[in-house]
């Protein structure tokens, strides 16, 4: 919404609203003191049920058109939003886009990728200095179950040489943290401090001075340990700089994953993936010049299919394929379709069809 919303704001009067109230003017807000609010022409929510109905209500009150998209992915989040009736629903790949129209077939129901900033997210951002062993893996997620990290700590941990960097936070990351120290680092006792970055593997000056910001204070080294796992937490902006100081993006988490932008991120980065199989990650990572690998994965235009990453053994060996293949900028033009350009341009066109 910050990306649409920036882009949008150049030529149209576009406002972001942090509350319900500030819909009914209720709330002041930076140049527009309440009482003087022009009509609304469009209101896109984002966060569903009460929102999503309140946003409903006050549509039909006004001349206001309601937009809804498919942000919680298919289930009954985005059925409770289709049977809202917006006047426009936004899907964001071919598979939730075909679950809408079966679930409400009445309404105008358009897809739209979702789009990724190539200016921030290029090659040419200065890598972050790592010490890590290479190949270095990289996934980017909130650390909960269905994501499916512990295998990729699992995975990578079964590659003779190799490391992974895990960029996120969540209720499972002391857990995980354990699992990478015991695993990757031979240590089974030294992942309990729970902080942003892992205890004891911080030891680049950019990583110490990293922990240094978010600890408030120096990240002892470990002396015993293989450089084979590090975990940090990393504001969005920096995301690049460790995207380019690694050579395989991966994240396999379950068919639920509604779209899924970090895939581009790292993409336009020209880093290749290895992702789970299925009709989205076929449409994100490219599915056209797809080579059967194994029974378990394939080869696609931009990185690796697994069917199942729970078998660690085909995970594993479809990380180590993707490090050893060289994909030239397969990567980048892949992300280059996704562009916000020409995602902008769609969403004017819908905007101005309702």
């Amino acid at each position: 919404m910050k990306e649409l919303g920036e882009r949008l704001s150049g030529k149209h009067q576009v406002e972001i609203l942090t509350s319900a109230w500030q819909l009914l003017g209720n709330q002041k807000r930076p140049g527009l003191p309440v009482g003087e609010r022009p009509g609304l022409k469009i209101i896109y929510p984002l966060n569903g049920y009460w929102q999503s109905l309140g946003c409903r209500i006050y549509s039909w009150l006004t001349d206001a058109k309601l937009v809804l998209g498919g942000h919680a992915g298919i289930g009954r989040d985005d059925r409770w939003n289709l049977y809202m009736f917006p006047d426009l629903f936004i899907a964001f790949s071919q598979k939730g886009f075909d679950w809408a129209k079966k679930v409400n077939p009445f309404i105008k129901i358009v897809k739209i990728y979702h789009g990724v900033n190539l200016e921030k997210f290029n090659q040419n951002v200065k890598s972050a200095e790592l010490d890590l062993e290479k190949p270095r893996f990289v996934v980017a997620s909130n650390l909960v179950e269905y994501k499916r990290v512990k295998e990729t700590v699992r995975a990578v941990a079964k590659l003779k040489k190799g490391s992974l960097l895990i960029l996120g936070e969540g209720p499972l990351e002391k857990e995980i943290d354990e699992l990478g120290n015991q695993l990757l680092n031979n240590s089974s006792s030294r992942a309990k401090r729970g902080d942003l970055i892992d205890n004891e593997i911080a030891t680049s000056p950019a990583c110490i001075s990293y922990a240094e910001s978010i600890a408030g204070r120096r990240t002892p080294r470990n002396d015993y340990k293989q450089n084979r796992y590090l975990r940090l937490k990393v504001p969005h902006g920096e995301m690049p700089e460790y995207l380019n100081s690694c050579d395989v993006f991966t994240l396999v988490s379950e068919e639920s994953e509604a779209f899924g932008l970090v895939y581009l991120e790292a993409l336009a980065c020209n880093l290749p993936i290895v992702a789970t199989d299925d009709s989205l990650r076929r449409e994100l990572i490219g599915d056209h010049a797809a080579i059967r690998l194994s029974a378990e994965s394939r080869r696609a235009s931009a990185g690796i299919l697994v069917k199942n990453p729970e078998n660690i053994g085909e995970y594993a060996n479809a990380l180590e394929l993707a490090a050893k293949i060289d994909w030239g900028d397969k990567p980048v033009n892949q992300a280059k379709k996704f562009g916000w350009g020409k995602i902008e341009e769609k969403y004017l066109d819908q905007f101005k069809g309702i």
